[in-house]
């Protein structure tokens, strides 16, 4: 059912329709609350987490998502780009407003360099190795229709592969894997 709506929604065009982008960025900074629900594949860790309230960051919140992120091969934490964690925020946001409340299904975040040189074909200046990237899926939506909607955001590199979408805040551009 999940699936068959986020379709729908693709094919009728409303991933392409404007005000998603970087003015929506600058209008969510209006929002006072802002809550990721995040789950970690590999480890099946999960927490909804309260990062940013009334134009504050929240310790807390925030700490908890840079564990989620963590290299998880190395069991090692680094400070992730907040900008990074308000675009997750946004695209989660939108696809509350559309119905779909998934969390995130987080297969990478940070890697340490050692992490990154052991995996196939990653980039050897990777945004992940600054904790500005993340790699994940959605439950029933499929990655062409996330890497469609994190393109709208302008916010960096957008790569679609098979199985995951990766979004950073590095120079915007974007790919297929």
């Amino acid at each position: 059912m999940l699936r068959r709506t986020v379709l729908k929604l693709g094919a009728a065009g409303l991933l392409g329709a404007r005000g998603i982008g970087a003015d929506r960025i600058e209008a969510a900074e209006t929002i006072p609350s802002r809550l990721l629900w995040v789950h970690r594949v590999q480890t099946r860790e999960e927490g909804r987490a309260l990062y940013f309230q009334d134009q504050t960051l929240v310790t807390e919140g925030y700490h908890l998502l840079c564990y989620l992120l963590r290299d998880v091969r190395a069991e090692q934490i680094t400070r992730m780009d907040l900008q990074l964690i308000h675009l997750l925020f946004g695209m989660q946001t939108w696809m509350r407003a559309c119905g779909i409340r998934q969390p995130l299904r987080i297969t990478s975040g940070y890697r340490t360099a050692e992490t990154n040189a052991r995996i196939e074909d990653a980039a050897l200046h990777s945004q992940h190795v600054t904790g500005h990237a993340v790699d994940f899926t959605v439950e029933g939506i499929p990655p062409p229709v996330l890497a469609k909607l994190a393109l709208k955001f302008a916010a960096g590199g957008v790569g679609a592969y098979p199985r995951f979408v990766h979004v950073d805040t590095g120079p915007v551009r974007r790919w297929a894997g």
